[in-house]
């Protein structure tokens, strides 16, 4: 019989090679044991294996899932932070952000969107209506002493889509939003993210941007929805203010670009 290992011509009763030293398997059954044997422990690496890169796959889509979620929230924490500073000297509040605050924003037609005293805006550039855009951007507005007044957060991510802001299956009944309530039974009867938020002394503005197709007639109604509320007690100060947006965003036309 012929060695397995080193290939050379051996005695048929033998169980050592007597050349390599290599146990030998002489008869079928023992060969078919080894072969279970050999087969068992690679089933057992291949398992190993398929269990590590599952834990590594799930581990993978975890850590993305909370980096998209810190970096889609990242403007309005900022501005969230720099709102608790509301009354003091800004620039401790602009400096403990570590963000970059300028006094006029990259797209010209922002810096005439709102009074502001400094801005911060996302990197991220997104279009709307063939218009640049960043993803958001924070305005930090002073008082005439050199305070921190106010600050607003623009999520311009909510007309990406459309610019009427997001969509909706019928018209959002905000009679059901009144003095005296939470603010988080208010955003689970609009059930949407605010385009606006406004920051100031005690008091937060939401300002939500929406519409949706009349099933009778086909016509686009397009709404602004505004709900004011105490930051400190987070219950609504007066009913939800509803305007009608019969009209294009003026500021974002692309005119001039």
């Amino acid at each position: 019989m012929i060695c397995s290992e080193c290939k050379s011509e051996i005695p048929e009763d033998v169980k050592v090679c007597p050349n390599c030293s290599a146990e030998l398997c002489n008869n079928k059954k023992e060969k078919s044991e080894k072969r279970k044997r050999k087969s068992g422990k690679k089933v057992k690496v291949r398992g190993r294996i398929i269990a590590f890169l599952l834990i590594l796959f799930s581990v993978i889509v975890i850590v993305l899932t909370i980096f998209a979620s810190v970096s889609s929230n990242q403007g309005y924490r900022r501005a969230q932070k720099i709102a608790k500073k509301i009354g003091e000297n800004p620039e401790k509040a602009y400096t403990s952000s570590k963000a970059d605050f300028v006094s006029s924003s990259d797209y010209d037609f922002l810096n005439e969107l709102t009074d502001f005293t400094v801005l911060n805006e996302s990197d991220n550039r997104i279009s709307v209506y063939g218009v640049g855009l960043p993803s958001w951007i924070v305005f930090c507005n002073e008082d005439s002493f050199g305070k921190l007044e106010s600050v607003s957060y623009f999520d311009f991510r909510i007309l990406k889509n459309n610019i009427n802001g997001i969509k909706q299956k019928s018209r959002i009944d905000v009679s059901q939003i009144s003095t005296g309530m939470k603010m988080s039974e208010a955003d689970k009867i609009i059930g949407m993210k605010p385009y606006q938020i406004v920051f100031s002394e005690n008091i937060i503005s939401k300002k939500y941007k929406y519409y949706y197709k009349d099933k009778q007639n086909g016509n686009i109604n397009a709404y602004y929805i505004t709900v004011i509320f105490n930051s400190e007690t987070n219950i609504v100060n007066s009913p939800a203010i509803e305007e009608k947006n019969d009209f294009m965003f003026d500021i974002l036309k692309p005119e001039g670009f």
